[in-house]
């Protein structure tokens, strides 16, 4: 959605709990060279060396991904540090126009509050049940600081399907921003390797909720929040279970405190990448969560 314009997108996974290059693209090997980690914690983090680790997306080139490689865990590298995760964020930043930053639903990964802190939105991604609800209030409390803005962070039901409690849940939590309903070919893309494909099965309210972070990046400073408006009497009308089957058209984009988004317009990767004359790594070379239930 963010790079429908041509615009340049970098998505960003510290979690190592379950590295996501192998996730995200399992038909390419990409050594541990190609990790994360090696930024994190290399002894200096700049420009060049995060762009040499950015693995660019054959599909869509004007995305690239970086995240820790298969076999990892946490205790492949040093425990983070608030400062060098802060550093690599800005210097990830002047790479492109937009960093997603993936995060983990665990509030003790330093990665989740340094980047909910960083971010211009952060979007909340929670499941409409009893163990979103007791997720939220139990996390809340760490956020309180105003460094992280909590009161200004947008909310989605993650996962929603028609016999979740929408509008009990939307009343208990303060109200959802918008919706991302479930739908099995969504499901399928993400667990069979195709995730960047997921966008062709989204439906309309879907398609809202990702239009409504994008708009949110572009407000001027200063705008007031609004919520995403829901048409009829609560947020799922009479949407079968399914819908997001039939595909939708696909544009060229890419796609949990799940995602934070992180506007930046001083150039792109490619220039650093030319820089350093390194391309796409071919197979078997290196180069804004919250939400229980959705670690995106």
């Amino acid at each position: 959605m963010l790079t429908a314009g041509r615009e340049k997108a970098l998505i960003i996974n510290a979690d190592s709990s379950t590295p996501m290059l192998p996730v995200w693209m399992p038909e390419r090997i990409l050594e541990v060279s190609a990790s994360i980690g090696n930024v994190l914690t290399g002894l200096e983090i700049n420009t060049a060396l995060v762009a040499e680790r950015v693995t660019i997306l054959k599909e869509y080139p004007f995305i690239g991904v970086m995240g820790y490689a298969a076999g990892e865990n946490p205790f492949s590298y040093p425990e983070l540090k608030y400062d060098r995760i802060k550093l690599f964020l800005a210097e990830a930043a002047k790479l492109v126009d937009y960093v997603i930053l993936d995060c983990s639903s665990n509030m003790l990964n330093f990665f989740t509050p340094t980047a909910i802190e960083a971010a211009d939105v952060t979007v909340r991604i929670l499941t409409p049940d009893l163990r979103g609800l007791n997720y939220l209030r139990a996390h809340k409390p760490l956020l309180t600081d105003d460094k992280f803005h909590y009161d200004s962070h947008l909310t989605f039901a993650g996962l929603a399907r028609p016999f979740h409690a929408i509008d009990e849940m939307d009343h208990l939590i303060g109200g959802f921003d918008g919706l991302l309903p479930y739908a099995k070919e969504i499901e399928r893309c993400g667990t069979s390797g195709q995730m960047f494909k997921a966008l062709a099965y989204c439906n309309q309210r879907y398609i809202s909720s990702l239009k409504l972070v994008r708009e949110r990046l572009m407000k001027p400073e200063g705008d007031g929040d609004a919520p995403l408006q829901e048409e009829n009497s609560g947020f799922y009308g009479n949407l079968p279970e399914d819908t997001g089957d039939v595909p939708l058209q696909e544009k060229n984009g890419g796609f949990h405190e799940d995602a934070s988004s992180q506007k930046n317009t001083k150039g792109s990767w490619y220039v650093a990448l030319a820089g350093n004359g390194r391309q796409e790594a071919p197979a078997g070379k290196g180069v804004g969560h919250h939400g229980h239930g959705i670690p995106k």
